[in-house]
């Protein structure tokens, strides 16, 4: 009997694992869609044309809050949910003060 409850368990930990490592997803996809979302923060924001593309972008990583704010967006993203994507994406601080 502990034999049977004993196989149950790891077929049901292995069942686990397994979809566990399907929801893993591509680190090319995750910067694709980051990439994306920094295009579309780039739109919200207007951003001051004297500053490089790589310079803007470290100035709105560099805030813990927008950090937060665009994985936020990137789960979204992944669950096909405008509604938070954009949420997301017009809470982002566009640094315009620094």
């Amino acid at each position: 009997m502990k034999a049977a409850h004993l196989f149950c368990l790891i077929v049901c930990l292995l069942f686990a694992a397994f979809v566990h490592a399907e929801e893993k997803i591509d680190p090319a996809k995750e910067a694709k869609m980051r990439e994306m979302i920094m295009k579309d923060v780039k739109k919200v924001c207007s951003p001051q044309s004297k500053q490089s593309d790589k310079a803007w972008r470290a100035m709105i990583m560099s805030s813990e809050a927008n950090q937060l704010l665009i994985k936020n967006a990137v789960l979204a993203m992944e669950r096909d949910n405008l509604d938070n994507y954009w949420e997301a994406v017009g809470k982002v601080d566009c640094m315009e003060d620094y």
